[in-house]
C-alpha cells in the first residue's frame, strides 16, 4: 500500500524533478559541455529575452538572487553571458547572452528534448498535456 507521501503531487513532482536533473547533468558530462542544468536554465530564459535584470532572471528561473549572482558569474568568466549596467538606473544590471551563449544553450536543447521523451515514454500525449497544465495551476496557484 501506498503512503500519503508516495501519492503526494508535491513528492512525485519533486522527485521527478531531481531525476530530471539527474538525467541532464550525465548528457551533459557524457557530451562534455561545461555547463550545468541551472547555468542552462539561465542560458534558456535569456535567449528567450536578452537583457533582463538579474532580478527578472532569477524570479523567471526561481533562484534566489546570491545563487542567481554565483550563476551569473560563472557564466559570464564562460563567456556566456554579459552584464551592462542600465542606463536608466545605475544599481541595475542588465543580463545579455552571448553568442558562445547561444551557441552552447543550442547545443543543448536536443538534448533535453531527448530526456522529455525518455521520461513520457509510454504516456500519452494528451496526458503530458494534461499534466502540463495542472503543473502550470500549481504554479500559478503558489505564486508563480
Amino acid at each position: 500500500m501506498e503512503s500519503f507521501l508516495d501519492q503526494s503531487a508535491g513528492y512525485l513532482i519533486n522527485m521527478t524533478a531531481l531525476l530530471l536533473k539527474r538525467e541532464m547533468t550525465g548528457a551533459l558530462s557524457r557530451n562534455k559541455i561545461n555547463v550545468t542544468p541551472e547555468q542552462w536554465a539561465i542560458l534558456n530564459r535569456l535567449s528567450e529575452n536578452s537583457g533582463l535584470s538579474q532580478k527578472e532572471v532569477a524570479k523567471r528561473t526561481f533562484k534566489d538572487n546570491a545563487n542567481i549572482t554565483r550563476i551569473l558569474d560563472k557564466l559570464e568568466k564562460k563567456g556566456m553571458v554579459k552584464r551592462q549596467m542600465d542606463a536608466n538606473d545605475r544599481r541595475v544590471w542588465k543580463i545579455h547572452i552571448t553568442k558562445e551563449g547561444k551557441r552552447v544553450r543550442d547545443q543543448i536543447e536536443p538534448l533535453a528534448k531527448e530526456i522529455l521523451q525518455k521520461a513520457t515514454h509510454g504516456i500519452d500525449p494528451k496526458d503530458v498535456q494534461t499534466f502540463n497544465a495542472a503543473a502550470k495551476k500549481m504554479l500559478q496557484n503558489l505564486g508563480q
